[in-house]
């Protein structure tokens, strides 16, 4: 039986994995050998990993590519090198030996460029990073450009991640460097030195900008990694990788099947899209590109030429430009050739395109497929609409019925503001070919709930077109699903209607009110008015998404409204991103503090708690001196927010971060919730303010947004709605601005209590001076080497302030820090990059972090603690990353026969501080119940993150009560179960346990991790008659203090590797863990054992569409020497590898157990509750235990099956139905995850 399962496992390994060939492969045999018809705009052309040309060689896939270059009118077109142009370790310095084999390997690439007159740019792929990182990539950058004489043919430039490219009014181009995203930032000390991209979510937020922007193009993304593969990098081997894994090709069979198992399900390298960092990046930019018409992908990395079709998605594989490997058609393909060629990608006028790839025939182009990427998008015919309309309409956000609920619904759901959205208005009818001398639109826009349109005026002028009624779906895909693409899912589904009635919280007309409280007060503000839009030809394509509904119109601010007052007539108006960008580029760009303090004190008095940085534009104003920045808020869809109900209130008390939602009245309860979206801002862009320019604000405020203001502004909503509502808004407004002071007071104590303080990248100089209870910061330029007068200056109060973070950022800065003051405040510095120098006279509670691989002068320690280290997270400035806690709670609900029904709920509490890598800390409380035995166990798990170097310190706890019980049917693989004729609690044993440990874990970046862990617990076994445990057993009366309470302690390495492609339904995947120690008994040292415990597990999708997945699993355990007390035996039942049989099952001296599930998912399907998936599962478990007084030969088996369902990757249950010798075992559980 071993035999033909141990045959039968190798055969499986390799029917799963061997499905690569060295031969093309066509999912249509037939493909057209002409060009489509049409004429052509762009042609761009596409060789990857060409960089392996042997000494004074080329390559045959360079070969084939010029001599079509040489045949064809180049002007205009592209050729794009999509990465990998130096094998195998990128570029390195000049004096190094293998710099001359590494020129002519760009060389040989360029030479085949030479008689090109298109644009020529070369990418970086991951080995052109393996050469001292960045500084590597630049020397390259260097060499290319100097090479093809253009300083923009290297592409993202020095050493960023992306670069927009405007190819024509209908083609884009994005390119993307995905080995800065795949790369572990720790090594690479200077990474994002010069870019302006300094995180990886920064980097999908400016993606995410540039396919909105170009939306109606065609877009181009090169990038070197593809996003969906069928080479090795996606797990297909040829047979021959079985029989040869290594270069050597020295034959390993069973070795190399194992191998190629490991790699192709277990993402155990980052060049492997089953890698977790791979597949998380893949993830995301599919689900941001998926809603977009026209988008095609270009890599190389695979030593192959591929065309995949993934749901839409078109993903061309031009990686043999010098190398050859396997590929097969697997999922999604249409195409593959395992030979040296390229790609080509025509884009024609009428925004269709077409792929070409050729393959090298004695030295002369072939082509080996081509196909039709895009169709041409049939515009639809709108100038059959109706272009007359009525001045004036009678109208509603929402209809009737939409609005009328129950007294029951409204107390649970809370009241809003129904009656508003349900009420008809009069609104004066629009089309934009004549409203204020015309439109054109330029694009759509919109933000998280928001449908919008971004319009231009006659004078060049930008305006926003925005949509009365928000989108649930924009807001789920943009806030809760970035990983996963939702399309309709969720239309017509009651949480849909949920979200629709959650949006009547927001008062829909207040924007009209807030331009005149502005005004009242000095703050800027755009000038929105409303609008019914018919559907009508000026809509064109928009048509099929917009019209026939209330819409506002206001001024998108932008440098155009230089004459604007409401604007405040500014020299320029930019961006947050770009105003963070200036304010750390020099200190002659400063904020004007006193208008940013009272525009975000009127927010408050507003109740606006959407307030990120994207809801800000800022008006600079320009002198000879320096150039000043005031805010201009925008968005002001979240004001005067009635977030009632019973369920609301529910889900502010278990997740803190709903606690912004609050219910607009006359208090405003505390401040730091409804600020969540703005807190980060206020800490960057407030760091000169006190507490007293916080209250002169307030106090402006108080005496100039007077009752006259007040009721003026109000008189601009619409007068149907004027009622009841508008008057409590205005009492509660009121009240607000009297109470301003104490709110400026509340917030500027939750603000000041850390505060962040940054210079800028030039040299700085900071005067830190420690006094008793106080702590002044100044911070002045250094210009020829002399210390000009401070720009920054503030003095802290301990009482006020517990902790500062300073950062240096840029250049070459010094750091000087004295006096011997009582109670200094905690401070952190961080010098950032270059030649940082410190004199630190009272260390005391100071940190100072900087770069362990770059010069830094220490003049003087003063007992300060320095970590060097090149950790980018502790190096970096981040004005994202301050002190914050989240909690969340999570329910179980479960059944199986030994725990009956139960229930668990986990609370984890996370703190984000300095060390976010991804928490500073985070503690998991767990909780459960087990109704059939009437016990509890509550535990703790604790992480603090790089608490000693690179290494976490864990922190563990359990209590059980003494109802909480375990099984025991005796040692060995022959016992007997007898729930028959005694029940189940008969081998139940009631054991108490308390126990706490302590450890420390190292985690790689790449997913694994190693732990070393110390554990201190007591146990007791309760005697309880009429139980096996006390029915007279051999190890009871041999031992007179068998139920007394024992204690032990144990030390054990565990080492764990978990990589999913989708962690709520894997398709691919592999678990391995192994974890070895000791366990004494502290009473009794000669009861001393060791013990061995692993468990390796794998995903492998059968078929290509994913949706047939084996999963397999193997457990072992060994106890090392018989001295342990029977719980804590190697053991198999339940959850632990034979699940047709109760838990605990079968105890040895050791277990070993084999399991397979073949899992079936179907296609998801909308309900009227959430979209869900559900799947089958059969499963087959096998195994057995061991034990020195048992010759049994005996193997336990058990079969079963059951199903499994998935709602949008949160909600999941399982229910299975196992039987065996001992009968039929059924379980269920259903559980969140967020």
């Amino acid at each position: 039986m071993n035999k033909y399962n141990k045959i039968l496992t190798i055969c499986t390994v390799l029917l799963l994995s061997s499905c690569a060939t060295y031969s093309p492969r066509y999912k249509v045999e037939n493909f057209a050998q002409t060009l489509p018809k049409g004429e052509i705009e762009k042609t761009f052309y596409l060789v990857g990993d060409a960089g392996y040309a042997s000494k004074d060689e080329t390559t045959d896939g360079l070969t084939v590519l010029k001599k079509v270059l040489d045949t064809v009118s180049s002007k205009n077109d592209y050729v794009l090198f999509l990465g990998d142009n130096i094998y195998p370790k990128g570029m390195p310095k000049k004096e190094a030996p293998e710099r001359s084999l590494s020129e002519h390997r760009i060389n040989a690439q360029v030479e085949s460029v030479k008689d090109f007159d298109g644009d020529v740019i070369f990418i970086p792929g991951n080995h052109d990073w393996y050469n001292d990182g960045v500084q590597g990539l630049k020397r390259e950058e260097k060499y290319v450009n100097k090479k093809l004489e253009d300083k923009e043919a290297f592409l993202p430039a020095k050493g960023c991640p992306l670069e927009s490219v405007k190819v024509s009014d209908k083609i884009h181009l994005l390119v993307l460097d995905t080995q800065w995203y795949l790369a572990n930032w720790n090594k690479n000390p200077t990474i994002n030195d010069d870019c302006e991209i300094k995180t990886r979510e920064k980097f999908f937020l400016e993606i995410e900008g540039e396919l909105k922007k170009h939306s109606k193009k065609t877009i181009i993304i090169a990038v070197h990694h593809p996003m969906f593969t069928n080479g090795p990098h996606g797990g297909k081997f040829s047979f021959d990788k079985h029989i040869f894994p290594s270069k050597k090709k020295i034959p390993l069979p069973i070795l190399g099947s194992i191998a190629t198992q490991i790699r192709s399900q277990g993402g155990v390298t980052s060049q492997d899209l089953s890698n977790t960092h791979y597949n998380r990046l893949m993830r995301r930019l599919t689900t941001m590109t998926r809603s977009l018409d026209k988008v095609v992908f270009v890599s190389g990395h695979e030593h192959s030429l591929q065309y995949l079709d993934n749901d839409g998605l078109k993903q061309i594989v031009s990686g043999s430009g010098s190398k050859v490997s396997a590929a097969s058609l697997g999922k999604d393909g249409l195409f593959s050739y395992p030979g040296q060629g390229f790609a080509v990608l025509d884009v024609y006028k009428d925004g269709s395109s077409n792929v070409r790839f050729y393959g090298s025939e004695k030295g002369n182009p072939k082509l080996v497929y081509q196909t039709k990427v895009h169709q041409n998008k049939k515009i639809l015919d709108y100038s059959n609409l109706s272009n007359s309309f009525d001045n004036e309409v009678s109208a509603s956000i929402y209809e009737k019925e939409e609005v009328e609920k129950s007294k029951f619904h409204k107390w649970l759901w809370g009241d809003h503001y129904r009656n508003i959205y349900g009420k008809n208005i009069k609104v004066p009818v629009a089309t934009l070919d004549t409203l204020m001398g015309g439109f054109t639109i330029d694009r759509q826009g919109g933000g998280q709930v928001t449908r919008s349109l971004r319009l231009i005026d006659k004078d060049g002028k930008q305006y926003s077109l925005r949509a009365m009624r928000k989108s649930v779906t924009q807001f789920l895909q943009k806030g809760a699903f970035k990983f996963t693409y939702l399309e309709d899912s969720f239309d017509d589904t009651f949480t849909e209607d949920v979200l629709s009635d959650f949006y009547t919280s927001s008062y829909p007309y207040a924007f009209l009110a807030v331009g005149p409280l502005a005004d009242a007060i000095g703050v800027y503000h755009a000038n929105p008015k409303l609008y019914y839009i018919p559907k009508h030809p000026a809509l064109g394509e928009y048509n099929e998404t917009f019209g026939d509904e209330i819409y506002f119109l206001e001024e998108r601010p932008s440098k155009e409204y230089n004459d604007l007052t409401s604007f405040g007539k500014p020299d320029d108006v930019e961006s947050t991103d770009d105003l963070l960008r200036k304010i750390r580029k020099d200190e002659d760009y400063q904020i004007d503090e006193e208008s940013y303090i009272r525009a975000r004190l009127f927010d408050m008095i507003l109740g606006d708690w959407d307030r990120h940085p994207d809801q800000w534009r800022w008006a600079r104003f320009d002198t000879e001196q320096k150039k000043t920045y005031r805010p201009i808020p925008r968005d002001r869809d979240q004001v005067f927010c009635n977030y009632d109900g019973v369920i609301l209130g529910i889900v502010k008390f278990v997740a803190p971060l709903a606690r912004k939602f609050q219910v607009y009245d006359d208090e405003l309860k505390k401040t730091r919730w409804i600020n969540q979206s703005g807190t980060r801002l206020d800490k960057a862009l407030t760091q000169s303010s006190g507490r007293e320019e916080w209250l002169q604000q307030a106090n402006y405020i108080k005496e100039n947004l007077s009752d006259d203001a007040i009721e003026n502004a109000f008189n601009h909503l619409p007068k149907e709605t004027l009622d009841e509502t508008s008057e409590k808004i205005k009492s509660y407004l009121k009240t607000r601005r009297d109470d301003i002071v104490d709110i400026a007071d509340s917030y500027y104590d939750y603000l000041s209590n850390h505060v962040i303080i940054k210079g800028t990248d030039k040299d700085d100089f900071f005067e830190i001076v420690r006094r008793d209870n106080k702590t002044s910061v100044k911070v002045s330029r250094i210009k020829n080497e002399k210390v000009k007068d401070p720009y920054y200056e503030r003095v802290f109060d301990a009482k006020e302030t517990k902790e500062i973070w300073i950062y240096g950022l840029d250049d070459d800065d010094k750091f000087i820090i004295k006096g011997k003051g009582s109670n200094p405040i905690k401070i952190r510095i961080v010098g950032g990059q270059n030649n940082d120098e410190y004199t630190i006279e009272n260390g005391r509670k100071i940190k100072v972090y900087d770069h362990k691989s770059k010069p830094n002068t220490i003049h003087k320690k003063g007992g300060a603690k320095f970590i060097f280290s090149n950790i980018y997270n502790y190096n970096i400035y981040d004005y994202n990353k301050f002190i914050e806690k989240t909690n969340v709670i999570t329910p179980f609900i479960g059944f199986n026969p030994d725990d009956g029904l139960n229930i668990n709920v986990t609370d984890v509490f996370t703190t984000k501080g300095f060390k976010n890598d991804p928490y500073h800390s985070k503690h998991r409380f767990r909780g459960a119940y087990y109704f059939a035995t009437e016990g509890y166990e509550l535990s703790y798990a604790g992480e603090f993150m790089n608490a000693i170097g690179n290494w976490n310190i864990l922190v563990n706890a359990l209590y059980t009560s003494e109802n909480f019980a375990q099984n025991f049917f005796g040692l060995g693989n022959n016992t007997l179960n007898l729930d028959d004729a005694l029940g189940l609690d008969f081998n139940r044993v009631k054991t108490g346990i308390w126990s706490f440990g302590l450890g420390l874990a190292k985690k790689n970046f790449y997913g694994s991790e190693l732990s070393v862990n110390a554990l201190f617990e007591g146990i007791e076994v309760q005697d309880t008659p009429g139980r096996f445990i006390t029915s007279g057993l051999q190890l009871v009366n041999v031992d007179p203090d068998f139920f007394d309470r024992k204690y032990f302690t144990s030390l054990n390495v565990q080492y764990k590797f978990e990589s999913y492609d989708n962690p709520a339904n894997p398709t691919r995947g592999m678990l391995f863990n192994i974890q070895t120690g000791a366990t004494m008994n502290v009473e009794d040292t000669d009861r001393t054992y060791g013990y061995i415990n692993s468990k390796l597990g794998f995903y492998n999708a059968i078929t290509r569409n994913g949706k047939l997945v084996l999963k397999t699993d193997v457990i072992a355990e060994v106890n090392i020497g018989d001295n342990f007390e029977f719980y804590q035996g190697a053991s198999l039942g339940g959850t632990n590898g034979l699940r047709g049989y109760r838990e605990e099952r079968f105890v040895g001296e050791s277990a070993l157990a084999f399991s397979g599930d073949l899992r079936y998912s179907f296609n998801k399907f909308k309900t009227g509750l959430l979209p869900l998936q559900l799947g089958i599962f059969g499963g087959y478990d096998i195994g057995r235990v061991w034990y020195d007084d048992d010759d049994s030969d005996r193997w336990n088996d058990s079969i079963g099956g059951g199903f499994w369902v998935n709602a949008v990757d949160s909600v999941s249950g399982q229910l299975g139905l196992f039987n065996s010798d001992d009968g039929v075992r059924f379980t269920f559980g259903l559980g969140m995850s967020f």
